[in-house]
């Protein structure tokens, strides 16, 4: 009889996954989304049916679990997802604009501008560009473009390797200061 009892206390109030609605023994693993909690197989979004692991993107519509994809993007659009009584229009709209911003960082090669391939300097590229950095670490713009037809590079590239010249000369004083500045204070502390 107490058997019986357990068994129907259980079954009224066992956690129950998100996804089957079995009962979800006490030792089994199971995945969280919010409030809800799936068996691992049972992890799955509703409209691809493709398995989310840990740490995927993904939310919880509608009792329905859902990946953060284009899939995703298709099921908030579609009319049948539409639920008024939740969520308005407008707070849909701000939900899938801010799924799609956070999309359009890092991992969406679409956005993402093709890298330019890093020049490389030859010899006589780089004595000509020292030669000129002695007589002037700022070179007026004339004597940029004489320097790119010399060099056959773009005046972009002359500019830039410029820039980082003087960025590279400032470090080394700085650096220089710094050290000086550590020797007398060194000196100092010697004599007292």
């Amino acid at each position: 009889m107490y058997a019986h009892l357990y068994l129907l206390l259980s079954s009224l109030f066992a956690v129950r996954c998100g996804g089957c609605a079995e009962a979800i023994s006490p030792a089994e693993l199971v995945m969280r989304a919010g409030a809800s909690a799936f068996h691992l197989h049972c992890f799955t979004c509703k409209v691809c049916s493709c398995r989310l692991q840990t740490g995927d993107r993904c939310v919880l519509r509608e009792g329905q679990l859902l990946c953060a994809r284009e899939d995703y993007h298709e099921f908030l659009a579609s009319p049948a997802s539409s639920n008024t009584a939740s969520k308005s229009d407008d707070d849909e709209e701000e939900e899938l604009r801010q799924v799609k911003h956070r999309r359009g960082g890092a991992d969406n090669p679409e956005t993402k501008r093709p890298k330019r391939p890093r020049t490389i300097l030859t010899t006589q590229q780089r004595r000509t560009f020292k030669a000129s950095f002695e007589v002037s670490s700022k070179p007026c713009r004339k004597v940029r473009e004489t320097l790119a037809a010399e060099t056959g590079l773009s005046v972009r590239v002359v500019q830039v390797w410029f820039q980082n010249q003087r960025a590279k000369m400032k470090k080394l004083a700085r650096r220089q200061q710094q050290q000086e500045q550590q020797h007398i204070q060194e000196q100092r502390e010697r004599t007292t």
